[in-house]
């Protein structure tokens, strides 16, 4: 069995009145890219995390990058996306980016 060579970590915080969702992605153990994501002042650290875990996702699947983990520190995050049942389009926009 091939060893996974991808992992992309993400963030989403709100500091300051200043809310922003970031991921940096790794391959074969070298930083591929960064990218960093201001958002609306009013949006949510949840909002900002999911950001974050969906922009991560469509970077690996558009540069062909494999499979690859997805490192979240965001627990209501995770959980939402491992709900069965998800009315928020963007949870379920990402499962559907995750299959």
């Amino acid at each position: 069995m091939e060893e996974m060579k991808g992992m992309d970590f993400t963030d989403g915080s709100k500091m300051d009145g200043r809310v922003d969702s970031v991921f940096v992605v790794f391959h074969n153990k070298t930083e591929l890219d960064y990218k960093k994501f201001r958002l609306n002042e009013s949006s949510t650290v949840f909002i900002a995390e999911l950001i974050a875990i969906q922009q991560s996702v469509q970077y690996v699947r558009a540069n062909d990058l494999g499979e690859a983990n997805t490192i979240s520190d965001s627990r209501s995050a995770l959980m939402a996306l491992s709900a069965v049942d998800e009315a928020r389009d963007i949870i379920n926009n990402i499962k559907v980016d995750i299959r």
